[in-house]
């Protein structure tokens, strides 16, 4: 388990092979320059007792700093013996200051690393991905637990302190009583067992907390989305139920791991008390020196520390093991959709875009959103797609868009398979302004300017003007650089829809696809957008998603849709005079807004 989750932890720190051998000489090189300094007590207590009639120190430990100080005569000893004492302390604290240092510096940029891999993971799979996973598991992974995957490096660093001072100060001790030290070896090992219990309930208790900090992300999320929705509806206290309920399972989740954290020093500590006395027990059996004992007590006093770091560090990494995990399978490629990208590119749409028999469904949906669909879009001119709600008008924008594939068919572009061309050259050719206008958190330009890399001034201020933004914008508190809030809610529907529509302007596109992008404005406005799109537009191919029927005048060639399948098509003039789709979309919708809407929202 907890192997598991430290061979996780490494493939994130894969670009810094150094860190890991850097820390463990640290580890031992501190570890060595303390011990050491504990294990010359002993020949200065040996000569201050030997005064007194008591025997030498005996024990390999002893006899090898005995001949590393033979060399100093007995009247500098004490002197000589406390300046080394001093220095390898002295010396330690440095070592531990470098591994401070390097050890901060690798927990930073690994975890900069990660969150940077996480955000370009969700930028390249495929768009299908974010149907099946709920965003608040995913705002959860790029907050909560990154956070807590800093945490778990910093316990692996901590163990690796610890194990290296384990391992310098036990074989210290073997140097100084090998009995001692196998006495306290068997003595430890029902600590060992009790913390691997604690351990694997600690494993259990991070489970609970990695999904109940996912559904209260996905509290936080609605409860901002949705404000409006909750309070027009007078579900405020519902929803701090909802809230209240989702922050008390995270509280108890937090609360039980914690405490465990928290306690587990403490407890180790308790149970390694008795060690101490059955030591000193064994010590007067054996006749252990003095010098040897106090020196073997101070070291395993020593110990204390690393011991209980070691088995905090256990527990850490067992709590935060699920979210590790988590985040491991979120980067994993190998079980997730990709949109493979072809080589081909094109300079301009010349001929038409034409969907060849295409068929699409959303993973989980019992049936498919498109069915065998066909039909043309022609290059240069106006062309519309009309269609009640759930007809597939906006599936068909985000294939044409490449957001995802057909499952079966082809849609082609003068002929080339869309999946042979380059989809990051192909989405260059397309812009696209939607009545769901998704504003970036940022200013006023910042937003008109987003599909385009190097914007001048007098291009942003000629999109705005006309997408008839102009006027409204320099009304604002720092006009082109006020601030539209997140996800530009301190903007109305209409104003921005309006920046939307100045965005996709400025891209100057070969293919401008309008999904209602006007709707929230006024008429007037719609009306002057419309004159001002149409002088601009010329030579473009335009898309419209249309809902009303002066949207629909522009069209050149509309495609009636319904079901999930294309069921008319061809010029609006002659549709609407036949029976058929058009003309009974258009008498409904006639009928019940007076104005000539065609559809509802798609």
């Amino acid at each position: 388990m907890i192997l598991q989750t430290i061979r996780s932890l490494l493939v994130f720190t894969r670009p810094y092979p150094w860190a890991i051998p850097v820390l463990v000489v640290l580890g031992l090189a501190a570890s060595l320059a303390e011990g050491l300094g504990i294990g010359l007590i002993i020949p200065l207590l040996d000569n201050m007792l030997q005064g007194r009639g008591a025997a030498a120190a005996s024990g390999p430990l002893a006899d090898l700093l005995g001949r590393i100080t033979a060399f100093v005569s007995d009247d500098h000893l004490l002197l000589v013996l406390s300046l080394l004492i001093v220095g390898l302390i002295l010396l330690k604290t440095l070592i531990l200051a470098a591994d401070v240092y390097f050890s901060t510096r690798f927990i930073a940029r690994s975890m900069s690393d990660l969150r940077i891999a996480l955000a370009r993971q969700l930028l390249l799979v495929g768009y299908d991905f974010f149907s099946r996973v709920p965003q608040g598991t995913l705002i959860n992974l790029l907050d909560s637990q990154t956070y807590r995957a800093s945490e778990a490096l910093r316990a692996l660093t901590t163990l690796i302190g610890s194990l290296s001072t384990l391992a310098v100060f036990g074989f210290l001790l073997l140097l100084l009583s090998w009995q001692l030290t196998v006495l306290v070896f068997l003595l430890a090992l029902p600590v060992l067992l009790i913390v691997r219990a604690l351990a694997g309930l600690a494993h259990n208790w991070g489970e609970q907390v990695v999904t109940s900090y996912s559904s209260l992300a996905e509290r936080i999320l609605e409860l901002l989305v949705a404000m409006r929705t909750i309070r027009i509806f007078n579900r405020e206290q519902a929803e701090v139920q909802r809230f209240a309920a989702a922050a008390q399972d995270v509280q108890r989740a937090y609360q039980r791991t914690e405490t465990l954290n928290q306690l587990l020093p403490a407890i180790v500590e308790f149970l390694y008390v008795p060690i101490f006395f059955v030591v000193l027990g064994a010590a007067w059996y054996l006749d252990v020196g003095i010098p040897v004992l106090l020196v073997f007590l101070l070291l395993l006093y020593r110990l204390q520390n690393p011991l209980k770091r070691l088995n905090t560090s256990r527990v850490i990494l067992a709590s935060y093991a699920a979210g590790i995990r988590d985040l491991h399978a979120l980067l994993d490629r190998s079980d997730k959709p990709y949109l493979e990208s072809g080589t081909k590119t094109i300079k301009r749409l010349r001929e038409r875009i034409e969907f060849d028999r295409v068929t699409f469904g959303y993973a989980g949906a019992r049936s498919a959103a498109l069915k065998d669909v066909s039909l043309s879009l022609k290059a240069g001119m106006v062309n519309a797609i009309v269609g009640d709600s759930g007809a597939g008008k906006s599936t068909l924008i985000h294939l044409l868009c490449r957001l995802h594939d057909p499952q079966t068919g082809a849609i082609r572009v003068d002929g080339i398979d869309l999946r042979e061309l380059d989809f990051r050259a192909w989405r260059a050719h397309i812009a696209f302004a939607g009545q769901d206008a998704e504003l970036m958190s940022g200013t006023v330009r910042f937003n008109i300017a987003y599909g385009v890399d190097e914007p001048s001034e007098e291009g942003i201020e000629e999109a705005a003007r006309i997408a008839q933004a102009h006027e409204f914008i320099a009304t604002l508190p720092g006009g082109y650089d006020a601030d539209v809030g997140p996800r530009g809610t301190r903007l109305s529907g209409g104003q921005r829809q309006r920046v939307a529509l100045a965005r996709a302007i400025l891209c100057r596109p070969d293919i401008l696809i309008l999904d209602e992008a006007t709707n929230a404005v006024d008429g007037v406005t719609e009306t002057a957008i419309q004159a001002a799109l149409e002088r601009f537009s010329k030579g473009t191919t335009v898309v419209l998603v249309a809902h009303r029927l002066n949207t629909l005048k522009r069209a050149q060639h509309v495609i009636v849709m319904k079901g999930g399948q294309v069921v008319q098509q061809g010029r609006p003039d002659q549709l609407l005079t036949v029976q058929g789709a058009l003309q009974e979309l258009y008498a409904a919708h006639h009928a019940l807004d007076g104005r000539g809407a065609l559809a509802s929202r798609a």
